[in-house]
Order: C-alpha cells, then sequence, then structure tokens
C-alpha cells in the first residue's frame, strides 16, 4: 500500500501513507469484521459473537474520537489534507451505526425475537452487500481512484433503493398478519441503521475522491 495513489489533483499529494491513514483504513476493516460478527449472531442467535463486537465497537470509538482530535491538530491549514478532515467524523458515524445493529440484534436474540424467512433472507442479503461496501471505503482512504469511488456510490444507492424496498415489503407482510409484530421495530430498526452506514461510506468517498 506504500505506493499508493493519494492525489486526483496536481499539487494536492499527501507525502506517503501517514498513521492517520493507517488508523482510519483500519477502523473501517474493523467495521467489516463486527458486521460479519453481527451476522453470526444473527443467524445463528448467539449473543457471544455480539459481546465481541462489543468490545470492538468500543475501541473503534475510543480510537475514532482521538482521531478527529489528532487530525485536527496534527494537519490543520494543510491543503494535501483538506480531503481527509472529515473522514474520521464518517467513520464514528459508521461505528454508531455499526453499534446500533448490535443493540437490535441483541434484543431479537434475548427476546427469542422471530423473523419471517422472508425478512431474514433480506437481512442476511443487505449484510452481506454492506461488507462488499466497506471494502472499497476501506481501500479508497490508501488509494483514492475514481473508480472505486463510483462503485462505492452505485453500491450505496443499491443499498438505500434495496433497504426501502424491504421496508414497504414488510409493512405488507404486517397487514397481512404474516410478520411478528415484535420483530418489526428490530427490523426496520436495523434497515435505517444499514442504510445510514452505507450513507456515511459513500460519503468518504466522495470526500476523497473531490466529486
Amino acid at each position: 500500500m506504500s505506493n499508493a495513489r493519494l492525489e486526483f489533483k496536481e499539487g494536492s499529494a499527501l507525502k506517503g501513507v501517514t498513521p492517520e491513514l493507517i488508523t482510519m483504513h483500519d477502523m473501517i476493516v474493523q467495521t467489516m469484521e463486527c458486521i460479519s460478527l453481527i451476522q453470526n449472531a444473527f443467524i445463528y442467535n448467539r449473543p457471544k459473537p455480539l459481546d465481541e463486537c462489543g468490545r470492538q465497537v468500543k475501541d473503534m470509538l475510543a480510537k475514532g474520537a482521538e482521531l478527529v482530535q489528532d487530525t485536527a491538530e496534527l494537519h490543520s491549514g494543510d491543503a494535501a489534507w483538506k480531503p481527509y478532515v472529515l473522514i474520521p467524523h464518517h467513520i464514528l458515524s459508521i461505528a454508531q451505526g455499526i453499534e446500533k445493529l448490535s443493540r437490535l440484534i441483541r434484543k431479537k436474540v434475548d427476546e427469542k425475537i422471530l423473523f419471517s424467512d422472508k425478512a431474514v433472507n433480506e437481512s442476511t442479503y443487505l449484510l452481506q452487500r454492506l461488507t462488499e461496501l466497506l471494502a472499497p471505503t476501506a481501500d479508497i482512504v490508501l488509494a483514492r481512484n475514481i473508480f472505486l469511488c463510483m462503485y462505492i456510490q452505485e453500491s450505496q444507492a443499491s443499498v438505500s433503493t434495496m433497504a426501502l424496498q424491504y421496508a414497504t415489503l414488510h409493512e405488507e407482510r404486517l397487514i397481512r398478519g404474516a410478520c411478528n409484530d415484535l420483530a418489526s421495530p428490530v427490523y426496520i430498526g436495523m434497515l435505517d441503521a444499514l442504510k445510514d452506514i452505507a450513507w456515511h461510506s459513500r460519503e468518504i468517498a466522495v470526500k476523497l475522491a473531490g466529486k
């Protein structure tokens, strides 16, 4: 990664990969690990993966707060760092979205709330799509590539559209009595959290691409 291209415009290059960039990249990779833990807990109704996810989220929130401060203090007035200034804030928001997802899945597991087969399939699909979205989001921090940016924007739009469609289908199932009333707020909350995480991933890409 040390030879990654970090600029789109002449004169805007950073001088190599800094510790702050590596931390940003690693934190996004960490969110992917948390998504995997959440998927495990969701599919198998197991609380243990959520315990590990909680520890990782706590670590991310602490590192994120420190990163926000370090970025502001160390790179204030540096034109090459301008695209990166708000990236730690978006990563923190992604971590908070992961925390919300974990909290909702824990409620599902602890209270033994049953989802319909369709809701399970829809949730599993979106969690997987989110992982596929976060991977290039981590990459774009170290390699500001316009094609990565375009892929992330398209993926975010797809996740958002699918989440909205799934919410509509859920309402129809609820009206027909094909969905557990207790599951409804958990499922809708999950969809909202997934959309939020995808949106902040897109914002990272847009800010780094300068588009």
